[in-house]
């Protein structure tokens, strides 16, 4: 062994690690060793404890006790523990991490070094690769589809043909972010009404119309240990999606897209309908309802801050649906055609948006 290879790699001072755990019992171990491979000491790292029924603070009190941990009663969902760790952090930059995202060592001190507030930079990400296969991407080049669904071109391809360029992106998941803090404070935080589902999306969206910048790292990599989402999930979703629309796209936007929107809300129901998740929608239907009052307020506050058009956020390219939801042979080319529509819907309206 190397003498170099004894030193330990130095964190950016002032970087400050927030892991938003639910049950994290299983992969904390592994999350807290890569941290300290990073050369991130233990009284930086904050454990925000969501609602966990396991051992995970008896066993961090015994095995970590340097690392602090603060609990919320309840699962109530990552966005209330990301709020409380940015309004606790005392240093200027958040690293934001799930309980199961695995950074490689020198990872932070990479999305530090693209973390340029006076180039307006808001947020970095790493790109993310599935921890079952690390040659294979999961999530990198996102973007939000102006049906307002999530664009993530490089699903499962190889990690070599990503390439070391630095790009500024549209979204990206909430697996591992590197947040300047006040910035996160002058988008109003996370919206943590959502609980799950567009959450991450919608934080990115407001970044990017307040006029700051996303950018990928593609020399930072995290491997993500993700499990199949299930069909509890699709209320949330799809309350948060429409939820998203009404409070982020401007008025115009919304006019514009309403036949989009309108074929696409069908379109839904109709698989929702024959997967038997019907409830889903309703369910999603009465959430909604429930945040009306407070829409107009929402809707006042973002299209205050906002600098960027709609016109120079929004994308068109492949939906990524679930393979469950898809079907067969006759499913897929179903999507494909329907892909084929909301390009050729797009290329029309984004002149007539703002």
């Amino acid at each position: 062994m190397t003498t170099a290879a004894l030193v330990p790699l130095a964190f950016p001072d002032d970087v400050e690690v927030a892991v938003v755990s639910h049950n994290g019992r299983p992969t904390l171990p592994q999350l807290l060793s890569c941290l300290s491979a990073s050369g991130a000491a233990p009284d930086r790292i904050f454990i925000y404890n969501v609602g966990s029924t396991d051992d995970t603070v008896t066993w961090l009190a015994s095995e970590w006790p340097g690392v602090t941990v603060r609990s919320l009663d309840g699962n109530v969902g990552p966005d209330p523990g990301r709020n409380w760790a940015l309004r606790a952090c005392t240093r200027p930059y958040l690293l934001l991490l799930d309980a199961d995202a695995f950074l490689e060592p020198d990872a932070p001190r990479y999305l530090r070094e693209a973390l340029d507030p006076a180039a307006r930079v808001g947020t970095v990400t790493p790109v993310v690769v599935h921890a079952h296969d690390k040659s294979l991407i999961q999530y990198a080049g996102g973007g939000l589809h102006y049906i307002c669904e999530a664009i993530n071109p490089w699903l499962d391809r190889p990690l070599v043909e990503r390439g070391s360029e630095r790009w500024d992106i549209g979204a990206a998941p909430g697996v591992a972010l590197l947040i300047d803090v006040k910035v996160a404070h002058a988008i109003g935080l996370w919206d943590d009404r959502y609980f799950i589902g567009k959450e991450d999306g919608d934080f990115c969206h407001r970044l990017r119309m307040a006029g700051c910048r996303l950018v990928e790292e593609p020399r930072a990599i995290v491997a993500h240990r993700s499990r199949p989402r299930t069909a509890w999930l699709f209320p949330c979703q799809i309350r948060n999606r429409w939820h998203f629309l009404l409070k982020n796209y401007e008025a115009r936007t919304l006019i514009v897209l309403a036949p989009a929107l309108a074929l696409h809300e069908v379109i839904q129901l109709g698989v929702l309908t024959a997967k038997g998740h019907l409830g889903a929608w309703w369910t999603a239907v009465r959430g909604l309802w429930s945040w009306m009052p407070t829409l107009p307020r929402d809707r006042r506050a973002f299209q205050t801050m906002r600098v960027v058009r709609d016109r120079d956020l929004l994308l068109d390219a492949p939906l990524v649906v679930r393979a469950d939801l898809v079907g067969g042979p006759i499913g897929r080319a179903a999507k494909g055609l329907y892909d084929v529509w909301l390009h050729l819907y797009w290329r029309v309206a984004r002149h007539l948006i703002s």
